[in-house]
């Protein structure tokens, strides 16, 4: 048994003479995926010392339930956050079930958070005065 490569020229015209699009066009989204979107993540309670940090979040939508995001956060000096208060509040997408979350920051190891459907909040784990930026990412079936 021979497997051949998937044709790369189609017929855009049918016997019928309706319009057909090319199968290719739909699996090149899929192995492209979503280019990303930018957003500012707005947390509540989180604590930052020595000045404002800088938050920037970015969320890609891998197919139509499932969306995955990043959020970096650079402490001007240093942040902590609380388990269970800590969260950001303005996730641009809606989500239908529960998620997670996880934490790295400059090999200091990190931790799980959970996106809560119920409230479409990110709820981020503890951290205590962290002076390296930490990145925040996570998957949630949403749309």
């Amino acid at each position: 048994m021979t497997t051949e490569a998937p044709p790369i020229r189609e017929e855009l015209i049918e016997d019928n003479g309706a319009i057909s699009m090319p199968w290719i066009l739909y699996f090149n989204q899929t192995f492209n995926g979503d280019g990303g979107t930018a957003w500012t993540p707005t947390f509540s309670g989180l604590t930052e010392v020595g000045g404002v940090a800088t938050i920037a979040g970015r969320y890609y939508q891998l197919s139509k339930y499932l969306t995955y995001f990043n959020i970096l956060v650079t402490p001007a000096t240093n942040t902590s956050a609380t388990a269970g208060t800590t969260y950001v509040g303005n996730l641009p997408v809606t989500s239908y079930a529960n998620g997670f979350c996880a934490t790295v920051s400059n090999k200091l190891g990190g931790g799980i958070g959970m996106v809560e459907a119920s409230s479409n909040r990110i709820y981020v784990p503890a951290w205590s005065t962290v002076t390296s930026p930490i990145n925040i990412m996570g998957v949630v079936e949403a749309t």
